[in-house]
């Protein structure tokens, strides 16, 4: 059975940690207004200090809104590093109250505000690398902090090495010094966030993996699930059922059906953490994500998220993000390619697609009856693959019969 009381106590730490971060930092930004209010208002273009503040300020915010969407996205787990992992969260909220305080005098103190940013990219990469040990490699990009986090660096030695030769730095140099933490950080939010909002059209990145995009679904394509259910209740009802019989996902037996036993073997944690891959899924995956942004969907209910992660995980799967689609269907707007075994998220997922998109229909016994997506194979906008090695020929990753 789904432990309900540490689902609910986990979600209520993550919110105490977050309240407790979120009044620091609102606390600290208020009280700096009032601190420097004499730089700042009236505003005074001409003052370097003012410059260095609004800098501070903008990447203070543009922190505050991608840390509260990360703490939405990934919460704080009930564990010692969700701890360290908030501790460091108040860390980044003290250096800026620094950054604050020295980008006040930036005219006398101009190094310590240029280290400051790159402290601000250390601690970026460590929180980076505590969420993706909590909540997977889609938690974080490391690499697109070290790229910033290595520019931000260079910018601080070329002041020292620039302020030993001419004392003091002559005042174009220092303007130029006191933007450039703004550029390299909007730069970073770009590639990071803002390029993914709505109204901006998709381009790719020197960051980014090509274009496609492709998810893959869990159960029946990634992972085994009607097997070892079959093994569960032939061994606990006397059943004799195999994979082969199940040609319906509601096949009904002993006033229950496959869905629903599937469904119940899946909220014991123990059980999803030993089902068994899909022959060939692995070794698949590991090709797929050198050439694709790579997401993982799942319609399991989705307190069993944790649990999907640590599977995928622990058999050193490669993925860009997982997502639950338990909610809203398998609409997946960001996706261009579909892999699925069940016909109804195919259809959800083309039906509500514009053209150009595609789906892959993976072979298994309870999806023979395609009638409802006939046009679309038809059409060619669903293929229909009986193992990883097709799918892995239709993607173009190896050489072989797409059969």
């Amino acid at each position: 059975m789904i432990n309900r009381s540490a689902d609910f106590s986990e979600t209520r730490l993550s919110e105490r940690f977050v309240a407790f971060v979120q009044l620091f930092f609102a606390v600290a930004l208020a009280a700096s207004l009032l601190q420097f209010d004499d730089i700042l208002f009236p505003p005074d273009p001409g003052n370097i200090s003012f410059w260095a503040l609004l800098t501070v300020y903008l990447t203070a915010i543009t922190s505050w809104t991608g840390w509260h969407k990360s703490t939405l996205n990934y919460p704080y787990t009930e564990s010692r590093v969700a701890i360290l992992r908030a501790f460091l969260d108040a860390t980044v909220v003290g250096t800026y109250i620094a950054l604050l305080f020295i980008g006040s005098r930036a005219t006398h103190s101009l190094g310590g505000y240029l280290f400051g940013f790159t402290l601000i990219f250390v601690l970026y990469l460590v929180l980076g690398l505590i969420r993706r040990s909590e909540h997977g490699p889609e938690a974080s990009e490391p690499r697109l902090i070290i790229h910033h986090g290595v520019a931000m660096f260079a910018v601080f030695v070329a002041y020292v090495v620039w302020s030993r030769g001419f004392s003091p730095v002559p005042d174009p140099a220092a303007w130029i010094f006191v933007f450039l933490p703004l550029v390299i950080i909007v730069r970073y939010r770009w590639l990071r966030e803002w390029r993914r909002l709505p109204w901006v059209p998709h381009q790719a990145t020197p960051f980014s993996k090509p274009s496609k995009r492709v998810a893959i679904d869990v159960d029946g394509v990634l992972v085994e699930q009607v097997t070892p259910v079959l093994h569960k209740l032939n061994r606990e009802m006397g059943l004799e059922l195999n994979k082969c019989d199940i040609t319906d996902w509601e096949y009904t037996f002993e006033e229950t059906n496959i869905k629903a036993e599937i469904e119940r073997a899946e909220r014991e944690r123990e059980f999803v953490q030993h089902m068994p891959a899909v022959e060939g899924a692995l070794e698949a995956l590991s090709l797929l994500s050198q050439k694709y942004h790579i997401t993982i969907a799942t319609s399991r209910e989705e307190v069993t998220d944790p649990w999907t992660r640590e599977w995928l995980g622990r058999n050193g799967v490669r993925y860009d993000r997982l997502v639950n689609t338990r909610k809203d269907g398998k609409l997946l707007p960001d996706a261009d390619i579909l892999i699925d075994d069940y016909v109804p998220n195919i259809n959800t997922f083309l039906r509500n697609a514009p053209q150009g998109k595609e789906a892959v229909l993976f072979a298994q016994p309870w999806n023979h009856d395609t009638t409802s997506i006939a046009d679309l194979l038809q059409s060619g906008r669903v293929r229909i693959a009986h193992s990883w090695n097709a799918i892995l020929a239709m993607l173009g990753c190896v050489k072989g019969n797409p059969l």
